[in-house]
């Protein structure tokens, strides 16, 4: 049986110093209790500010950068609640966020991954709870998606599902463990739903402060998760074909934008690429230092 005492609400912060506070302030949350935070080692004051804002919270603290999946494990395996809401730090949610996602939830019981509908541009922020409106009246949509694809910003998962209550594959550091999330879940017979009228905003890629080392290291394992997640599910001649030809393609595109000066789309190519034959020498993407 679903009850909202039953949910455990999981996110990771990593130098999420700049977005958390906001997240934390937000109505919807404040009488949340069972609220867990994993700390990928932030070198900010991250830790500290969930301390003075919500003090009741639950906050590991990982001794390095462990990644985002094996962070979200961490948390789900240091929490016994039926039901988790696993949801990032720059997101933004509806007045009727948490009822609508119960009901949904009770709706949909029996699927694998439930995720509300996220939406960006075409909302705006109306402080001071960070609450969001639309700029035209919103339609309530009843019927639920059935959807192959479910993104790792937020969703709720039942992780007694999975062996050792281990969602997301620890291989992968940072990118494609929602696809590779929405692969298992599918292979296990089990629906993926989004719910239409649960609504939340999601910034996008600003959990942590975008420093050039930061947007280097995120394309550097783009490369490299695309390059694993090809090879998983793929048979392994053709899984090597695909990436050798993806590697190539890469490396047409830094030869184009070095040709037109285009360096703002040069360097996310270069690292996509150096992350890509990383992955062909057979180096793991947790090995940081190593590989990048």
């Amino acid at each position: 049986m679903f009850t909202k005492q039953n949910i455990s609400i999981v996110l990771v912060t990593y130098n999420s110093e700049a977005i958390i506070r906001d997240f934390l302030l937000q109505a919807q949350l404040r009488e949340k209790k069972n609220i867990i935070v994993v700390d990928n080692a932030s070198k900010d004051k991250t830790v500290s500010l969930i301390k003075k804002i919500r003090p009741d919270i639950h906050i590991i603290q990982s001794k390095k950068n462990i990644g985002f999946g094996s962070a979200v494990n961490l948390g789900l395996t240091s929490n016994r609640s039926k039901y988790a809401l696993v949801i990032n730090p720059d997101t933004f949610l509806s007045t009727s966020f948490f009822s609508d996602l119960y009901e949904g939830v009770i709706r949909n019981n029996k699927a694998g991954l439930i995720a509300p509908t996220m939406v960006g541009d075409e909302y705006f922020l109306t402080p001071p709870n960070c609450e969001f409106q639309k700029t035209t009246n919103h339609i309530r949509h009843p019927i639920d998606q059935i959807v192959n694809f479910i993104s790792g910003a937020c969703f709720i998962v039942k992780p007694n599902l999975f062996p050792d209550r281990k969602i997301f594959d620890e291989n992968i550091f940072m990118f494609y463990e929602d696809n590779d999330l929405s692969e298992l879940v599918g292979l296990m017979g089990l629906e993926k739903i989004v719910l239409k009228d649960c609504i939340i905003y999601h910034q996008g890629e600003s959990s942590s402060y975008p420093t050039p080392f930061i947007n280097s290291l995120k394309n550097f394992h783009y490369g490299w998760s695309e390059s694993y997640f090809t090879s998983k599910y793929q048979s392994s001649k053709t899984a090597k074909l695909n990436n050798f030809l993806s590697a190539i393609n890469y490396a047409k595109r830094i030869i184009f934008f070095s040709i037109t000066l285009n360096v703002k789309r040069l360097i996310p190519s270069w690292y996509r690429l150096k992350g890509k034959i990383s992955f062909m020498r057979n180096k793991k993407a947790q090995n940081i230092r190593e590989n990048f």
